[in-house]
This record gives C-alpha cells, sequence and structure tokens, in this order.
C-alpha cells in the first residue's frame, strides 16, 4: 500500500511541475502596475521586463501580463533567448504561452549558430522550434545571401522552406526559384518546381534536384538543363560536379546548337567544362538543317567542341550519314564550324544521286547550310552504276568537286586522269562499245547530278573498244570498288 501511495504521490509531483511548467515566470521588471477597473485583464511590467517559460527567457522594456489566458504583449527591444541556440529580436511581441507561440513584429532578427534571418515578422513556435515568416526575408549563411517572400525555419534541424520568389546570391551563381528547401547544416538545397542557376557563362534548369553548396555537387531532374550562348544540354537527370568542372547528363539527352543549327541526340552525355568539350554516346543521332533538308547522322560517339575559335564536333567511330540528296559512311568524321569543313578519314565514301565518290580522304566545305565545294586526295575515283554490270569510272591523282544548291556542277581532276565511259546507241540505249582514256587534267560538267560533258585539258590517250570485245580485266580502273550495298537509304538505314 506504501508503495502505491508513492507512486501516485511522484505522478502528482510530475503532473504540478508540468503545469507550473506551463505558467508564464515574470524574472523582472522595474515597475508592475496592477489596475481591476481600468484593466482588470493584465498587469502593467514598465522597464526592464524579463519572463521565462519553459526553458526561454524574454525581454522588453514593457509588457502586458494577461495571467488568466497565461499570455504577454511585449512592446520595445523585444529579445528571445532559448538556450544557447536561437536568438530573436523585434519591435513587438505576443507570446502566447498555452500554445508555446511567439509572434515578433517590426525589424525582426532570427539568430542561430548557422545563420541570421531578417524580415518584418516572424511566427516562432517554442515546442517545435519552428519559425515562419509571412513577409519578405533575408538570410545570411556563410558566404551566401538568400532572399524570398514566405519562408519557414525548423531550426533543431537547420532547415528552411521558402515558397515564393527566392533568390540565391553567392559570389558564383545566383538561384532564382518558387520552392526551395535549404539545410543550413549540410548546406544542400533542394528544388521544387522550376530553377535556375545562373553564372557568368551559363545557366542551369531544373524542375526537381538537390545542389550541395559546400561540395559544389548536384543532381538535377525534370526538364533539366544546361545552358550557354551557342548551346543547350538537356537530359532527364543532370550531375555536376563544380569543383572538377564535370557533368554528365542521362536519358533521353539532347545538345542543341542554337547557332549552327544542330541537335545531337543520344543516351548519355558527358561534359567537360575546362576544355569546353560534351561527349555524347549510346546510339547518338545528329540533326544538322540545311536550307530544305536535314542531313542524319550515327557513330559510336559524337565530341562537341565548343572553344572560340576551335569550335567542331568530331564523330567516330562507324559514321554513317544521310541526307536526301547525299549520304556518305567512313571510320571518323570531324566538322569544323569556324572554317565550314568537314572531313572524313578511314574509307570514306559519298554518294550523290548516281555518282559514289571514294578518296583516301574527302575534304568539303559548307556554307550556309549548302556544300560548297569538295576536295579528293589522294587515290579519289568517282564511279556511276549503268547497270549491275558495268560501271562509268573517272579517277586521278586529286579531283575538285563544285556544287551549286547542294548539287555537283562541275569536277576538276588533276594529274594521272583516267576514265571509262560506256557508250550507248543514242537510238536503242544499247551498249555499243567502251571508252577508255588518260589525260594529265580534265574537267567534268553535270546538269541535276548527271554527267553531260568532259572537258579534256589536253589531247587525251583514248580507245574505244567494241562492248562484245571487252575482257573482263579491263572493264575497272585500278582501285575499283564500288560499295552500293553500304549505301543508306534512309534515316533509319544510319543505324545498320
Amino acid at each position: 500500500m506504501k508503495i502505491l501511495f508513492h507512486i501516485l504521490l511522484l505522478f502528482l509531483s510530475i503532473n504540478l511541475i508540468a503545469q507550473e511548467s506551463k505558467k508564464i515566470e515574470i524574472l523582472n521588471a522595474d515597475n508592475t502596475y496592477a489596475n481591476a477597473n481600468i484593466h482588470p485583464d493584465y498587469w502593467r511590467l514598465i522597464g526592464n521586463v524579463s519572463f521565462l517559460h519553459n526553458n526561454a527567457i524574454m525581454t522588453c522594456d514593457s509588457a502586458y501580463h494577461y495571467t488568466s489566458e497565461n499570455k504577454m504583449e511585449a512592446f520595445g527591444d523585444i529579445k528571445i533567448n532559448q538556450g544557447d541556440s536561437i536568438t530573436l529580436t523585434g519591435e513587438t511581441l505576443t507570446y502566447f504561452g498555452l500554445e508555446n507561440k511567439a509572434d515578433i513584429l517590426g525589424d525582426v532578427v532570427l539568430i542561430d549558430k548557422k545563420m541570421t534571418l531578417r524580415t518584418e515578422q516572424v511566427f516562432y513556435n517554442l515546442s517545435t522550434n519552428i519559425a515562419s515568416y509571412p513577409k519578405q526575408g533575408n538570410i545570411i549563411d556563410n558566404e551566401k545571401i538568400i532572399n524570398s517572400k514566405r519562408g519557414a525555419y525548423h531550426s533543431n534541424i537547420h532547415s528552411f522552406i521558402f515558397t515564393d520568389s527566392v533568390v540565391v546570391i553567392n559570389k558564383d551563381y545566383n538561384i532564382i526559384t518558387d520552392n526551395m528547401h535549404y539545410n543550413s547544416s549540410s548546406e544542400v538545397t533542394y528544388f521544387f518546381g522550376p530553377s535556375f542557376i545562373i553564372s557568368d557563362n551559363k545557366t542551369i534548369y531544373c524542375e526537381n534536384g538537390w545542389y550541395n553548396t559546400k561540395t559544389d555537387i548536384a543532381q538535377f531532374r525534370e526538364n533539366a538543363y544546361i545552358s550557354t550562348e551557342s548551346y543547350l544540354l538537356k537530359g532527364d537527370s543532370l550531375y555536376y560536379n563544380k569543383n572538377k568542372q564535370y557533368g554528365k547528363a542521362f536519358s533521353n539527352v539532347q545538345l542543341i546548337d542554337t547557332v549552327e543549327n544542330m541537335t545531337v541526340y543520344g543516351g548519355i552525355a558527358e561534359y567537360f567544362e575546362e576544355k569546353e568539350k560534351i561527349i555524347i554516346s549510346k546510339k547518338p543521332m545528329l540533326e544538322l538543317l540545311f536550307e530544305k533538308d536535314t542531313l542524319f547522322m550515327h557513330a559510336k560517339q559524337f565530341v562537341s567542341q565548343q572553344k572560340p575559335g576551335e569550335k567542331k564536333i568530331i564523330a567516330y567511330p562507324k559514321v554513317t550519314f544521310f541526307k536526301t540528296d547525299f549520304q556518305g559512311k567512313c571510320d571518323s568524321l570531324s566538322y569544323n564550324f569556324t572554317d565550314s569543313v568537314v572531313e572524313m578519314f578511314n574509307r570514306p565514301v559519298l554518294w550523290s544521286d548516281e555518282f559514289q565518290i571514294t578518296a583516301d580522304s574527302l575534304q568539303f566545305l559548307v556554307h550556309k547550310g549548302k556544300i560548297s565545294r569538295m576536295l579528293l586526295k589522294p587515290n579519289p575515283m568517282i564511279i556511276s552504276q549503268e547497270d549491275t554490270l558495268d560501271y562509268n569510272q573517272i579517277k586521278g591523282k586529286d579531283m575538285t568537286a563544285y556544287f551549286t544548291n547542294n548539287k555537283m556542277r562541275r569536277m576538276d581532276v588533276k594529274g594521272n586522269g583516267q576514265s571509262i565511259f560506256i557508250i550507248k546507241d543514242e537510238k536503242t540505249e544499247d551498249k555499243i562499245g567502251f571508252n577508255y582514256s588518260e589525260c594529265s587534267d580534265l574537267i567534268l560538267y553535270f546538269n541535276e547530278n548527271k554527267l553531260k560533258e568532259v572537258n579534256y585539258e589536253v589531247k587525251p590517250k583514248s580507245t574505244t573498244t567494241p562492248y562484245k570485245d571487252i575482257e573482263e580485266k579491263n572493264r575497272y580502273l585500278k582501285g575499283f570498288l564500288w560499295r552500293g550495298a553500304e549505301q543508306p537509304k534512309s534515316k533509319e538505314d544510319i543505324f545498320n
């Protein structure tokens, strides 16, 4: 029975202590006034007022103490100290003891070990240690300044929730968003909704993601992209390490070059900021807009170099491309945007309507989306197929082709010129002979990509043989190789 009595007494004592802890305790007031007629609901406290409630000490110049409501209205030089973690200052205070809530107005400053908040009004819950502000707030945290129209601060976990017109100002970047969470202990920022991270040379956008401002490592999702003056890099997810100046985009990657009207698609892109280089892989495809057509290109990977004066794109290995009026294939290709030169290496081949064009190296100039000139050397050869058995062929030491509206109009052959042409009956179109010619220099003229005239610069050495007398070994020039089976017939064929 004694044990039961002591237990009951212990519970009663705990209950009384708890009840007492809920009452506001006046620690000091230079003068106290009570007037049951004029202000029966409160006591007036004047001069160096301080009071205690649930381990928080509050001071002010004067106050009204509503004892029955366990409430304080305080005025002038408001200061709340909650242990050694939180300090709140302002001009007026309404404190609700039953709810452990404080409403501070006028030049409010909230300070803890991690940051300083300045605003016009703060609602602070001393039980949950959550401070919310409904008006413009300014936060100073290390080297960052954070402004927002509204927000809340969870001091126990050092976490901010910003919900309107958020602007973060840092020496290296600015952030603009409407919904952002920030932990001042870990210095990690979380984005929820449209968000921009703006620096001198680029803008990062996302609608979901996080950025560790201490380590400068970030992950961005939902319509994420990196934008500069000349290009846009997009992906379902973007990883970025500012210290290493390295980024990586995953899934549905797009590199959009707004200056060159070019887009590269792929599954993965790596971004090397210092070198201004982007590598796109995982079934990549390039789209290059010409005046009235689009070129589609595939390779194992594309490397985009964006440095001014060195701007180029490199494709390798196994390059294949398709455009309505010409197609091509090689092992590697580079497009230098500075001088508008495209170079094809390692068994390059081009098909332009009925012509197959090959050389050890192919180089062509592109101006305003149109091919203007093509250089072929060494071992160039141009072939057109008559049928499954016979081919017209031209070769030389060097060849230069000239284009108008992306159609070949002239071909200059310099040095060691050789040609084979099938001769047909003008009326019946039957094959009647083979013409073999040798000439150091010759010029070929084309109309609508069809050979119309051959001009020999000097008198050629020419032999015509009746078609029925041609020996198999004489049907082809040295180095002849027909690669028609490799020619892509559509955009989809570039992946075969």
